[in-house]
């Protein structure tokens, strides 16, 4: 359904972003999957848990460095940068194969870090060739593309891990999930560019004299921060706020409740692989059919009634039969959301400052996500999971009162950078 309305040659683009975008997934599930059940395991508490979530800096930071991907030498040469990156992520995911989780604790939690800042620095690559070869037509499909194959991947490495190791023990699945990553690399030498001929002969000369469109993070921040265009990275940064603050203390609610690695990793590799597909391709659907300020209410709506049913289950002791339909549900609510969302900043991104711009509006999306689990993990050890899960249901439906004229500001957000570029103001 989707694929019709793709532009002629554009389903090949898809299916190769989604390659890469699950290549990078891997070790985010890892870090987000498997340790925290592993930590859990070990008594570990619900706020040192999110802490170990500060491994993911890298994709926090990463706006620090994203503009130089929009300089000219580093736009010509961005397949081939981004085969090494795949290289050397594939190579960090094999470390975890070296010794058990509980025999070398230290060297998994440095590998999370390396693996962070590698994958994190490949999405800047990956995000900024999506903005430039994706029509209007095919950003929705482009994003479920994102959406989907990162679930893939995170689900492998996160739940898949979890099932697999408790049948072939930990080395095997591990070094299975780096063999694809380094298979997907193949996907950096056959995407295009996005640029014509003529466009990447101007970037050759641009870069022989040191000068073209690098926008410095210090022009385009007051650029989206600017009155009348602010509205996409205040939404980038609440709109999965409320979700976060609950989905952080799912894997802590199980393992309290008794349940065993195999039944984990079914709920979310079976069922949470099957809503997390089917949640992106109805996200990238509602942004076809519906005006994007409409999906993205809509989305918001799927998100907070995903987590009603938090609160009961956690009274009940997270029963397995209703808590794993409640994963379905996090699970695609999530995927439809996060699907709806970064097709909305794409939509307020500039073409020609596309690995700056569109970065520096998802990090305010990754701190939104980062500090809930924060938050979420401090407040469930002092107050308990269940008024945590009332909260995150109202944070939730927060951003149904923000959307108010999202289309005028995101076509202001999206010429921002073309006014940085100029030098002067709007």
């Amino acid at each position: 359904m989707l694929s019709a309305s793709l532009p002629r040659g554009a389903g090949k683009t898809v299916a190769l972003l989604a390659l890469l975008y699950a290549a990078q997934g891997i070790p985010f599930g890892i870090a987000v999957e498997v340790l925290p059940v592993l930590l859990r395991e070990k008594q570990v508490t619900q706020f040192t848990l999110a802490l170990v979530g500060l491994l993911q800096i890298p994709w926090y930071a990463k706006v620090l460095w994203a503009p130089i991907v929009d300089r000219p030498l580093f736009q010509l040469r961005a397949r081939g940068l981004l085969l090494t990156l795949q290289v050397l992520l594939a190579g960090t995911v094999l470390g975890y194969a070296i010794f058990p989780f509980h025999e070398a604790r230290t060297l998994w939690f440095v590998l999370t870090g390396v693996a962070a800042l590698v994958a994190a620095t490949q999405d800047l690559f990956v995000d900024a060739l999506a903005v430039r070869t994706l029509s209007a037509e095919g950003r929705g499909a482009g994003n479920v593309a994102q959406v989907a194959g990162y679930r893939l991947g995170m689900l492998a490495g996160g739940g898949g891990l979890l099932w697999a190791s408790s049948r072939l023990g930990d080395m095997l699945p591990i070094a299975l999930l780096s063999l694809f990553i380094l298979v997907a690399s193949g996907a950096s030498f056959a995407l295009r560019d996005g640029f014509t001929p003529a466009e990447a002969e101007d970037l050759l000369e641009e870069a022989r004299a040191q000068k073209g469109p690098h926008v410095p993070l210090k022009a385009l921040v007051p650029e989206v921060l600017r009155a009348g265009q602010r509205l996409p990275i205040i939404v980038a940064i609440a709109y999965k706020f409320g979700l976060h603050l609950a989905s952080g203390l799912l894997k802590p609610m199980v393992v309290d409740a008794g349940w065993k690695r195999d039944q984990i990793g079914f709920a979310v590799v079976t069922v949470g692989t099957v809503a997390s597909l089917l949640g992106a391709g109805l996200g990238g659907l509602l942004h076809r059919l519906f005006r994007e300020e409409q999906a993205l209410k809509l989305g918001a709506v799927l998100q907070t009634l995903a987590c009603i049913p938090l609160f009961f289950l956690e009274r009940v002791h997270a029963p397995l039969g209703p808590t794993t339909i409640a994963f379905a549900l996090e699970h695609g609510a999530s995927a439809a959301g996060t699907t709806i969302l970064f097709a909305a900043l794409m939509t307020a991104t500039r073409k020609d400052a596309a690995g700056g711009h569109y970065t520096l509006l998802v990090s305010g999306n990754a701190l939104g996500i980062g500090v809930a689990g924060l938050l979420g993990g401090l407040a469930a050890d002092h107050v308990g999971r269940g008024p945590v899960f009332v909260v995150a249901a109202i944070g939730a439906a927060v951003p149904l009162l923000l959307l108010g004229g999202w289309s005028e500001e995101a076509r202001r957000s999206a010429g921002a950078a073309a006014f940085v570029l100029a030098g002067s103001s709007p």
